[in-house]
């Protein structure tokens, strides 16, 4: 799955996704490599037989051609000839059925470098019922003196120090240039980032490896670079197939795609289609945070005045908090706040 970049981080973002995905998706395809795996090895074991049974075949085309069709009275010869091939054929065979054995530990040991390196760079909670608790009502987020530092083409970028207040209700705009550390700023917000120092609170819960996972669970994303599943998996009920045919005639793609069993149709649609299917499965998420990274960047007038007039007024009024990255400048008013960045520093809140 699961992203890169994005797949990644929408499964880090949907527990009960990612479990719902790991069973119905990387189960599945387990089992068929499981089977795949046995049948080349099947095939690998007749390949072998087949090739001792071809070395006695000569061997005894050698035995019967010296007395019948070959001129050869000295028996050294054929002997030479018959132990030659007796005593390659060991080494050959060993190493031919070493062959698959050492390719497997390679990789094997390549995953299990990769794991160690992963647990050891994420030692957070990764299981949500072990994690502690988090109100999943609207609740306040405050960054205070948040610094996170990362080295990117060869020099170091710092996103910091952060002093900042989401309250439930209000819509935030981010703005600023390429590189000031406007996604940086969403990533640490929805946990997927860790500080390096400072604290992020939610109400009066100190943000920690304890309960990050719990707390990403508070947030419906849409990155930039987002990944669209191909179903709602765990919105799956027996009343979202009505909801999100709703939301497909609102977001104009009900003669496009259909939904039956929280599946879709397809996903083969324009990157301003998908991302509008992206928007129809967050809505039914019902979170209390909502995020958006350029949204609109990829959707023509009519659906930009949609988005910003009617989508985020509504959430708003239903009293999420919502913080849209964008560079649309003439609906700026529309937000409570607009947080500007540069150089990994807010420059000013309006």
């Amino acid at each position: 799955m699961i992203g890169v970049g994005g797949n990644c981080w929408e499964i880090k973002l949907h527990h009960s996704r990612g479990n719902i995905f790991l069973e119905n998706e990387l189960g599945p395809t387990a089992k068929a490599y499981c089977r795949h795996n046995i049948s080349a090895m099947t095939i690998f074991i007749f390949a072998a037989a087949w090739g001792g049974a071809v070395l006695y075949f000569l061997i005894g085309t050698i035995l019967y051609g010296t007395h019948n069709w070959w001129v050869i009275t000295d028996n050294s010869v054929i002997t030479g000839y018959i132990l030659t091939l007796l005593y390659i054929i060991g080494p050959i065979s060993t190493i031919i059925d070493g062959i698959p054995a050492i390719s497997r530990a390679n990789v094997s040991l390549t995953k299990i470098a990769t794991l160690r390196n992963e647990l050891e760079n994420n030692p957070e909670v990764t299981n949500i019922k072990q994690a502690d608790a988090l109100p999943t009502y609207p609740s306040t987020v405050k960054f205070k003196n948040v610094i996170y530092r990362y080295h990117q083409d060869g020099s170091d970028f710092t996103l910091g120090p952060l002093n900042l207040e989401l309250k439930p209700g209000e819509l935030v705009f981010i703005t600023g240039g390429n590189g000031s550390g406007k996604s940086s700023l969403v990533l640490l917000l929805v946990g997927l980032y860790h500080s390096e120092s400072g604290e992020i609170m939610l109400d009066k819960n100190l943000i920690s490896d304890a309960n990050r996972e719990a707390y990403r669970q508070q947030f419906s994303v849409i990155f930039s670079d987002f990944y669209l599943f191909d179903s709602l998996l765990e919105l799956v009920d027996e009343h979202v197939d009505k909801k999100a045919l709703e939301y497909l005639r609102q977001l104009k793609l009900d003669h496009k795609v259909s939904v039956e069993n929280g599946a879709f149709s397809t996903t083969a649609l324009s990157q301003g289609q998908r991302k509008r299917l992206a928007l129809l499965t967050v809505y039914l998420e019902d979170r209390p945070f909502y995020v958006f990274d350029e949204w609109a960047a990829d959707q023509d007038p009519l659906f930009k005045e949609i988005f910003y007039t009617k989508i985020l007024d509504d959430l708003k009024a239903r009293g999420k908090t919502v913080i849209v990255i964008t560079h649309d400048d003439q609906y700026f008013c529309m937000a409570d706040r607009c947080i500007k960045l540069e150089n990994g520093k807010i420059l000013e809140i309006t």
